[in-house]
């Protein structure tokens, strides 16, 4: 154990002297040995031991000196100690956060001026400790965003943020369904989708009410309904959704999601050919039309792409690969046999 020296005022030791306990102190703290900090008994020698600490960038060196700092010293004058220490300070909110220390990290931030940073690591510390307690989360967070996020300074973004949880957490209050507690906004549109459908946008449970409640984008809507009812077989409700008449009576395809992608993941649901068909035909590059379908095997756009480029060739190539007598191998058999179709070869 490091020893004050003996018969000798610590506050009138010599530069030399001061600065060699101060790192033998940190020598040993960092070594993990066993060494007294209240030798240190001047502010000169506490401030050299915490910005030694820094110096040489130990964690645990820095937070045992921080420790002993607010155990001696005034905690006003700590505070402003580690202002001017980022990397200290750091140290020791993370040390506060993870240790669920809230008031004390309230303390200091408030003290520091970031007030906005102590609502931000409330409202975390909130999230974390009331998960299972659906109600007392959204008494705490409702009465932070009142008295914390509507304040002058606070980040409009981040308060938006928490307003919005909170529309969340009503939403599930009023659902009482355990099974949606600390699910995602997506997570509980999709239950939506498949339990409360037919309901109109007025209602709490409609998936349009819970679109506009939690602003969940088009796209993002798009893909939910997709999967939903697809995995469900109720292709009727995905066909009079992603599909329209143009101006001409013709069937295409309308999205938010983007149309290869769409394509993809029609493939992947195993959606009926007409409807892959239709999303094929959306393709506006007909090289990419054509090698979409090959892939995706929507042998009517191939067919019809081939006879459009007039190539006999790769048409017959591709009858081939066709189960004979099959609805598609009669498909292209006609469109080779169609004689106002002028063949390049």
């Amino acid at each position: 154990m490091v020893l004050a020296q003996s018969g000798k005022d610590p506050n009138k030791e010599t530069k030399h002297e001061s600065e060699e306990t101060v790192a033998i102190t940190l020598k040993r703290l960092v070594l993990g040995r066993s060494c007294s900090l209240h030798v240190h008994r001047s502010l000169k020698s506490k401030t050299e031991l915490l910005d030694g600490a820094i110096a040489i960038g130990d964690g645990n060196a820095m937070l045992a000196v921080i420790l002993f700092l607010i155990q001696t010293l005034n905690k006003k004058l700590v505070y402003e100690l580690l202002s001017s220490r980022p990397l200290a300070l750091n140290h020791y909110i993370g040390s506060l956060q993870s240790e669920g220390k809230i008031s004390e990290l309230t303390d200091l931030l408030t003290m520091l001026g970031r007030s906005p940073d102590s609502a931000i690591y409330q409202f975390q510390h909130a999230v974390k400790s009331q998960l299972g307690n659906l109600e007392s989360l959204l008494r705490k967070t409702t009465n932070l965003l009142a008295n914390h996020f509507n304040q002058p300074g606070v980040d409009a973004h981040q308060a938006k943020m928490v307003a919005d949880y909170v529309k969340f957490l009503e939403w599930q209050s009023f659902a009482k369904k355990s099974e949606l507690n600390n699910k995602s906004p997506l997570h509980c549109l999709a239950y939506c989708c498949s339990h409360h459908w037919t309901e109109g946008a007025g209602n709490m449970m409609s998936p349009l009410t819970l679109c506009q409640r939690q602003q969940i984008s088009p796209l993002q809507y798009d893909w939910v309904v997709l999967n939903v009812h697809a995995k469900s077989n109720k292709w009727d409700i995905v066909e009079s959704l992603f599909t329209k008449k143009d101006w001409l009576g013709r069937t295409t395809m309308s999205s938010h999601i983007p149309i290869e992608t769409l394509l993809a993941r029609l493939s992947e649901l195993k959606a009926p050919e007409r409807m892959l068909a239709t999303c094929a035909n959306k393709i506006a590059s007909t090289e990419d039309r054509l090698r979409l379908s090959q892939k995706y095997k929507i042998h009517s756009v191939v067919i019809e792409t081939l006879a459009k480029q007039k190539d006999r060739a790769a048409l017959t190539n591709y009858k081939m690969t066709l189960n004979p007598q099959s609805e598609e191998y009669i498909f292209a058999e006609n469109a080779l046999r169609d004689t106002s179709i002028k063949w390049k070869n």
